[in-house]
């Protein structure tokens, strides 16, 4: 039981803290520095959207104020069998270069963009979410590192509007910090794993359609790595994205994301061992084993019950029971839209874990498709 638990153990703190400092000493020697340029190619902003009405029309405005030359930008709305008002409200943009394009049957974000990908007229496409609202300068921060042509793809940096002090969107901030850490210095080497689907741009050439099951900020910077082009991510390309209010939503999406994310690993593992030494341990590293953690959570957490006739593992033990109480008294307080901060951590570590559990279940059964279900913000 004690190789059980510590090996357990050391992959957890390996994945958490091994994996950045892998990437610090790695920039040590291996440093990729984008040669950034002032253009301004003529770039397709695609918007997927399913019964975004509430948000459709300050999309719209956001996006038509950019700071970017107009006779450059084309805007697609590609509407995923909407059955609100989302319609109606672009179709009073149509004039300001927005084309709206309309799926008569709900196939999911993934068919929307296939479909939509091959009528922009850009250079480069700029991927975003109804409910991201962009800097006024973001697209243009995008765009220059498309200035260095050894760059395919960009990502951008989201953060979250949090409307009110809940544990679930606290947690997701907090989460989001670490995760901003290690995209900067995956950036470092031009191999970031992963973008923000809210806010990203990709070259056009290197586009090609994605399964309706796989996630496309998973599966387009890959594809742009295994080309031989970098992938890199852009700090001063901001955005807002309007978090989910309640626990069931954000667990829902993350199952989501994380059982798509595991169709994608096993199905385009050729590609991912295309992509050279480095990047192969980061998919390894990052996601594989990142995705495995709570059933390395679960090991620990069992046979550490054998080990209790010491006192250092009863030590341990009532450490880690503490920690899983710290998670439900803030799944408690989440529930009564209260907060203390030393809860919201433990709760959102818990939440993020269980829902890749239960994601790696989804996907060993084939239970994940293209379809998301669109959950409410906090407008």
């Amino acid at each position: 039981m004690k190789i059980l638990f510590w090996l357990s153990f050391i992959l957890v703190v390996f994945v958490y803290f091994g994996y950045p400092l892998f990437l610090f000493l790695l920039t040590l020697f291996i440093k990729k520095p984008v040669k950034k340029g002032e253009i301004a190619p003529f770039i397709t902003i695609v918007i997927p959207a399913h019964n975004e009405e509430k948000v459709i029309a300050e999309k719209m405005q956001n996006t038509l104020a950019l700071d970017y030359p107009k006779d450059n930008l084309e805007v697609i709305v590609i509407s995923d069998h909407s059955t609100d008002k989302t319609n109606d409200i672009v179709k009073q943009y149509v004039s300001k270069n927005v084309k709206l394009l309309i799926q008569d049957q709900r196939k999911g974000k993934m068919s929307a963009l296939n479909r939509a990908i091959p009528q922009a007229k850009g250079e480069v496409i700029v991927f975003t979410d109804a409910n991201t609202m962009f800097d006024k300068y973001a697209v243009k921060n995008l765009i220059r590192n498309f200035g260095d042509e050894k760059v395919g793809c960009v990502g951008g940096n989201s953060r979250y509007a949090i409307s009110s002090c809940l544990s679930i969107q606290l947690g997701g901030v907090s989460y989001t910090h670490y995760e901003r850490l290690l995209w900067n210095l995956e950036s470092q080497l031009q191999s970031l794993l992963v973008v923000h689907g809210g806010i990203y741009a990709l070259r056009k050439p290197l586009f090609s359609p994605v399964d309706e099951a796989f996630a496309d900020d998973f599966v387009n910077p890959l594809r742009v790595a295994a080309k031989g082009y970098g992938v890199v991510y852009e700090p001063e390309a901001k955005a807002i994205e309007n978090v989910t209010k309640e626990t069931k939503e954000e667990f829902k999406r993350k199952v989501r994301v994380i059982s798509q994310g595991y169709i994608a690993y096993v199905n385009m593992l050729r590609v991912i061992l295309s992509c050279g030494h480095v990047r192969i341990i980061q998919y390894f590293v990052h996601k594989f084993l990142r995705w495995l953690v709570p059933l390395f959570l679960i090991a620990i957490f069992i046979s550490n019950v054998f080990l209790l006739s010491s006192k250092y593992y009863q030590t341990i033990f009532a450490l880690q029971t503490i920690f899983y109480m710290f998670a439900i008294i803030g799944y408690w307080l989440q529930e009564r839209k209260s907060k203390i901060k030393i809860f919201y951590i433990p709760f959102y570590f818990s939440l993020l874990n269980i829902a890749s559990l239960v994601g790696l279940f989804t996907a060993i059964n084939g239970k994940q498709n293209g379809i998301w279900e669109k959950a409410e913000t906090t407008r």
